[in-house]
């Protein structure tokens, strides 16, 4: 269930909504897309830009909230010299579109009705899908028991920092 087949990947406009500075080189990109058909914390989405040329690049980013309507969010970890990254975070304006596929993944999931304890280890950008889960935990209003583990270079380096200081129930 809600898990993408191969041959069953529909690309579909995604159009930027919003972003959110997580670090300095990294962003929360919100997009609106069309007919989403929903997802499961811990999926991702495939991530297509093609040029006017029709040079096409794509590349794969975890999903970092739960479904929410016809939105989808994002967060990517700007890459030197990343062709596909460098656009996302700080080429995009709100309003451009993109083209995303998904989603896609079913075996690293988490849901509500999950009740056995969880533990999540994340470093770096890692932490992206896990706080899928996290959010859909609070959103649930589950009380399985989570504990996360997360490891960075810098402190600079972490994602969500105020989310995750606040701490979910």
């Amino acid at each position: 269930a809600r898990t993408a087949l191969p041959g069953r990947l529909t690309w579909r406009v995604a159009r930027l909504a919003e972003t959110r500075t997580e670090t300095p080189t990294a962003e929360t990109l919100v997009f609106d897309v069309p007919d989403w058909p929903g997802h499961l914390a811990g999926q991702h989405v495939d991530v297509r830009l093609t040029a006017e040329d029709g040079y096409s690049a794509q590349r794969s980013y975890s999903i970092a909230a739960p479904a929410d309507g016809d939105r989808v969010e994002v967060t990517v970890q700007r890459v030197p010299d990343g062709e596909v990254s460098s656009y996302l975070v700080g080429g995009l304006s709100v309003g451009d579109p993109v083209e995303i596929r998904g989603p896609v993944g079913g075996w690293f999931v988490w849901r509500p009705t999950d009740t056995a304890p969880v533990l999540l280890v994340a470093g770096g950008s890692g932490i992206v899908p896990l706080m899928a889960m996290i959010r859909a935990r609070a959103r649930a209003g589950g009380r399985t028991p989570f504990r996360l583990v997360y490891s960075v270079r810098t402190p600079a380096d972490r994602y969500y920092t105020a989310e995750l200081r606040r701490g979910a129930p």
